[in-house]
């Protein structure tokens, strides 16, 4: 049934709450060239602070025209902006505690039935709390977004191959945790925090594993308002307007535990065109990264001394990382799989034919079978490997 939108006025809306969430007022930023009557791309943002922060700080802090950090780099932005205040929690990851996707899910579907959105474009952030959030939620939802936004945040252990396929803005402050941003705290921002180490080593590991992504370190501190930080926005939002999601993507994975690891890993079985449906015991490794030096900077010599390394956790899990090689060739790398399933459409292989998936040097020759109800894929294929565990 074709839904029709109601014209919306420019600007920050009246707030509005889910019957599923009664307590978490959601806001709504409308800019002037909305037409109802014609698809438009969203921006979820996910807010800061910590867990003392009021119901109103999404509009207060960030939407507010006159003192809204986020409103001078939105305000012309050709995307609908939604920002949700953030479950309760009993610290300053509310973002990352289990059932925040099922929170993020209902968030996008009651503004689904308010605004034309394009939903091949619904871009996903968060800054400072939210940038944890987006940390987290981002390996577990990468496949949903057109791009992600990883803004002054913080991650303990992750494997970033989750992201493989959207594309990645790490945008962070060089002087996060230096003492002379300190005015709106009591002392200055902690190593442990949100310093740029995180954004800095996530970089790094994203080199390597080559995710596709671009790494912003400004020349500010932690808050949007400074002005490094809004210039980097502002660069931000052209890279993002360049992408629409990819179902298709040549390279994906998924990781099961995923997340950011604090307070927990969460179990994910399905990206995109990958599916994992029966794993083995064993454990998977995901990078972890160590913070060295004063955790509170007090003087510079202190927080030149504030480094990371890098080093790795093993969990209970699985993984399952892939490469559409053309001509109807897969390659994939399975740890503790039992049984996984390849989904195709003619814009991936050749469906009426034969594919070829090559699983830890061992080659399978698959027949694809029809696959119904699913809008991306025509087809899939499963491949067992119980006899290689």
């Amino acid at each position: 049934m074709e839904q029709h939108y109601q014209p919306l006025k420019a600007g920050v809306q009246e707030p509005f709450f889910l019957k599923e969430y009664p307590e978490y007022p959601v806001y709504l930023y409308i800019p002037e060239s909305y037409s109802a009557d014609k698809s438009v791309p969203l921006f979820f943002f996910m807010h800061g602070g910590d867990k003392n922060t009021p119901p109103e700080a999404p509009f207060k802090m960030y939407l507010n025209p006159e003192s809204g950090y986020l409103h001078p780099l939105i305000k012309d932005a050709p995307f609908v902006t939604v920002a949700p205040y953030a479950p309760y929690a009993r610290d300053g990851k509310r973002w990352n505690y289990p059932g925040s996707v099922e929170y993020i899910d209902a968030v996008l579907a009651a503004v689904k039935e308010r605004v034309y959105v394009d939903e091949e474009r619904i871009i996903f952030g968060g800054h400072s709390m939210g940038g944890f959030g987006a940390y987290h939620n981002g390996t577990l939802m990468a496949d949903r977004f057109s791009c992600i936004l990883l803004s002054a945040g913080a991650w303990l252990e992750t494997d970033f191959k989750a992201f493989l396929g959207t594309p990645v803005y790490i945008l962070h402050g060089r002087y996060d945790c230096a003492a002379n941003y300190k005015e709106f705290h009591v002392e200055p921002r902690h190593h442990d925090w949100c310093s740029v180490d995180f954004a800095r080593a996530a970089h790094e590991l994203m080199v390597r594993d080559k995710v596709t992504h671009v790494y912003d370190e400004h020349d500010g501190g932690h808050g949007l308002r400074w002005e490094p930080a809004q210039m980097a926005f502002f660069r931000f939002i052209n890279y993002a307007m360049q992408f629409k999601r990819d179902p298709y993507a040549k390279r994906c994975a998924v990781v099961s535990p995923a997340g950011s690891a604090d307070p927990t890993l969460t179990p994910h079985t399905a990206s995109r065109w990958l599916r994992i449906n029966e794993t083995a015991p064993g454990k998977v490794t995901l990078d972890k990264i160590l913070l060295h030096g004063p955790n509170i900077a007090w003087t510079v010599q202190e927080f030149c001394q504030q480094s990371y390394s890098l080093d790795r956790a093993e969990y209970e899990g699985a993984k399952l990382i892939a490469e559409n090689k053309g001509g109807n060739c897969f390659e994939v790398t399975a740890e503790n799989v039992k049984l996984f399933t390849l989904l195709l459409s003619s814009d991936m292989a050749d469906v009426e034919q034969s594919v070829s998936v090559t699983v830890n040097g061992r080659i399978f020759k698959v027949q694809p079978e029809a696959l119904t109800g699913h809008k991306d894929y025509s087809h899939q294929v499963r491949v067992a490997l119980e006899d290689l565990i």
